[in-house]
């Protein structure tokens, strides 16, 4: 299991960073685990970055919200809705 931490800077020059999705902690996964895809993702951020991460993320476009979430999941070897045992 590699610890590497996802790191993205968002269009406002302010930069997050993340752990891989196969890192997240499991009583997030758990918590998480009968959510639809977007909740899953929100409720991740929400308990992994600050208020002042969020503040940023709170003002990105739909599209610009997108890639973070396409970028963040294609540096992990899984995504959410998918456990570790799949």
């Amino acid at each position: 299991m590699t610890m590497e931490s996802f790191h993205h800077t968002l269009p406002d020059g302010h930069q997050i960073t993340l752990p891989r999705f196969e890192n997240v902690p499991m009583g997030i996964v758990r918590k998480t685990r009968r959510m639809t895809a977007i909740d899953q993702i929100f409720t991740i951020l929400e308990e992994l970055l600050s208020e002042s991460d969020l503040e940023h993320i709170d003002k990105l476009d739909r599209a610009e919200f997108n890639d973070l979430s396409k970028k963040w999941q294609e540096t992990s070897s899984i995504t959410p809705g998918e456990s570790t045992a799949s």
